[in-house]
Formats: structure tokens, sequence, C-alpha cells
């Protein structure tokens, strides 16, 4: 078998998403329903406004990109991330 070249997530996995560019931005809790190898299908309690950058962590890996898409569900919104980076989460404790 080959190895992946790019980091895997498994479905319904708690995140972190961070709206990027505001000061302080709001850090908000998801879940992951979908990956693709360029985007994320996110669940939210919150909305967030397309064309919004953002950055998900999930299992000591983070992705940036962009907000595409926000649906209305019954109680949560369904996100669609176009992913343009990932990579390992920064170490916060210098270890």
């Amino acid at each position: 078998m080959e190895p992946r070249r790019e980091h895997r997530f498994k479905p319904n996995q708690k995140a972190t998403l961070k709206v990027l560019g505001m000061r302080p931005g709001p850090i908000v809790q998801v879940s992951v329903v979908d990956i693709s190898g360029s985007g994320m299908r996110l669940r939210s309690e919150l909305p967030m406004p397309c064309g919004a950058s953002v950055e998900i962590e999930v299992n000591g890996a983070v992705s940036r990109g962009r907000v595409c898409r926000c649906e209305s569900g019954q109680d949560s919104y369904e996100l669609g991330v176009q992913v343009s980076e990932t990579g390992a989460a920064p170490n916060l404790y210098g270890q």
C-alpha cells in the first residue's frame, strides 16, 4: 500500500473552527461530517459567512480554507469549506 500524502480525518469527529482575520476571532466547536481531497463539510451550531477565512483543528492537524457554503438545518448549520492547506498543529508548549 502507498502511504497517504495528506492528513485524513474520520467523519463525525469533534473539531475546533477559528475564524481568521478578526481580532479576536470566534472559536466554534464543530463536527466533521465529510472530507474530500480539497474540502470539508462541517456541522456547526452557529452560521459562518461565506468567504470567511477559517482554520479547523482536529486530532493534531490543522486545515485552513474558506467557507464556501452555509446552509441552515433543523438545529444546526452545514458548512462547506474549500481547504487550501493542511499541516500539523503547532505545539503550544514548545516540546
